[in-house]
């Protein structure tokens, strides 16, 4: 086992008003991200599987067949090789991310605008 103190870990913006911080695990990868209001992560996608959980405010998940808006204590499943991209409500929102497999690096994904 291994303790990972979340407080203890930087802060990285990865896009105007997003920022995130990682813990990698052996098989799956845990992002904490921090939106500001309105704030957006461009279209992407990625061979992981994704789960969402929105631990504050709201954010809005956009892939080609749907839109689907995400609130507080709700969690969102992204399959594998979906384009997707993600926009902060107006009081922004704190998401914690999986992926599985593991992530080899903070940008292991393919942006696609």
């Amino acid at each position: 086992m291994r303790l990972v103190p979340l407080a203890a870990q930087a802060w990285v913006e990865v896009y105007p008003g997003v920022r995130c911080r990682i813990v990698s695990a052996e098989r799956m990868t845990l992002t904490t991200y921090r939106f500001a209001p309105r704030s957006r992560f461009p279209r992407h996608s990625h061979v992981q599987e994704q789960v969402v959980v929105v631990a504050e405010g709201s954010i809005t998940f956009s892939s080609p067949a749907q839109t689907v808006t995400v609130a507080r204590d709700q969690v969102l499943v992204i399959p594998p090789d979906i384009q997707h991209e993600a926009m902060a409500g107006g009081d922004g929102a704190v998401v914690v991310s999986v992926v599985a497999p593991a992530r080899h690096s903070a940008t292991d994904y393919v942006v696609e605008e």
